[in-house]
């Protein structure tokens, strides 16, 4: 193999793909990027066999070929490069000789036999959407997504399609987000992605670019004109998020979403370290916000407010109220809650389709 190509565009599909390799490997093949020259592309590939994703970028080849080199060492090589044509040739034994501008290296590969297949299956229907959009839907959601090892199921987003519409749900057991957005082209099918391919879709999605996707029996696929992410599904159950999210919640407000941030940033400074407990107080005209830590004294807030129900007191953990507000765009959000005891719900005022659910505490 013998090839020239861009020294920024070969860094450019190395960084978006060297995320994939986990630094302690069992199989030392996957701690390398696969490379594959042909004609005028060059194809970078990366898995850890959970997460794979394949780039294309803009080449010369002289002399078509396969070889795999360490995915961090080449990442770091190519940085520190001039930007400047960059060249490649695989010499004897597996070597790699590596030249641009007045710099020349020769690298360890290892041959591309044992690199596992990105396993791209045909899958039955695919979808296409906006980049924005699907990129939208994440900052919505993955936020909410479990970290316990022990709840495998909640470890990822769950994408759902019924009819034309398409919804994107995450869940921790202690809040719910969700978005849903219409599709153009109908269909039904749904599948869990895991947490680490959730991160990588939002990095390798860009704003405006035309993408496909589409879930088969075991897989997510994901692709672009020269992008293709494919991510092995969670297999268990995900809970039944409709029964969650309260209906018809008698006490609504709006409020701009920058002055409800502020002031829960300002109070829960003084809010206990562990699970930053808030108190909302909701009166007539009157949205108070108070926290209390024994150790360093208390904080209170009040924000005014169109409201004139009955007053009602509800505990949530600031932490989660201010993740679900920072991914909203829109100024203004309502807030819904039913009493003390039940779930609250937060969502855009300007965007249907998103808002998340959370568990209160007792304060």
């Amino acid at each position: 193999m013998e090839l020239h190509v861009d020294r920024d565009a070969f860094l450019k599909g190395l960084q978006m793909v060297h995320n994939i390799v986990e630094p302690r490997q069992t199989m030392p093949i996957l701690a390398n990027v696969l490379l594959e020259a042909a004609g005028e592309s060059l194809r970078i590939t990366a898995t850890d066999l959970e997460v794979g994703v394949r780039v294309s970028v803009p080449a010369r080849a002289v002399k078509d070929g396969v070889i795999t080199l360490s995915a961090r060492k080449l990442v770091e090589i190519v940085k520190e490069l001039p930007a400047a044509p960059l060249s490649l040739r695989v010499q004897d034994n597996a070597w790699v000789g590596l030249r641009c501008g007045g710099a020349a290296y020769k690298l360890v590969g290892l041959t591309a036999e044992d690199f596992p297949a990105l396993g791209a299956s045909e899958p039955v229907q695919w979808l296409t959407l906006d980049g924005k959009v699907l990129r939208d839907m994440l900052a919505q959601t993955a936020f909410a997504v479990s970290h316990d090892e022990s709840r495998y199921a909640l470890n990822g987003v769950l994408f759902a399609v019924h009819g034309k519409e398409l919804r994107l749900v995450a869940t921790d057991g202690h809040r719910l987000a969700l978005a849903a957005r219409p599709l153009v082209d109908g269909g039904t099918m749904s599948g869990i992605v895991p947490r680490k391919a959730v991160q990588e879709i939002a990095r390798v999605v860009g704003a405006g670019e035309e993408i496909q996707m589409a879930i088969s029996e075991n897989q997510f696929i994901l692709k672009m004109p020269s992008v293709l992410l494919t991510a092995r599904l969670i297999e268990g159950t995900f809970p039944n998020y409709d029964q969650v999210v309260p209906r018809g919640h008698p006490r609504r407000l709006t409020l701009a979403r920058s002055g409800l941030m502020a002031a829960l940033r300002r109070v829960s400074v003084l809010s206990e370290d562990r699970t930053k407990p808030v108190k909302f107080t909701l009166a007539p005209g009157t949205l108070r916000l108070a926290a209390y830590n024994p150790d360093f004294g208390e904080a209170e807030e009040s924000l005014e407010v169109e409201y004139a129900g009955e007053e009602v007191t509800i505990g949530f953990n600031s932490r989660y109220v201010l993740d679900a507000l920072g991914s909203q765009e829109a100024e203004q959000v309502i807030v819904e809650l039913k009493d003390g005891v039940s779930p609250g719900v937060f969502k855009s005022f300007e965007e249907e389709g998103s808002l998340c659910v959370i568990m209160p505490m007792r304060i």
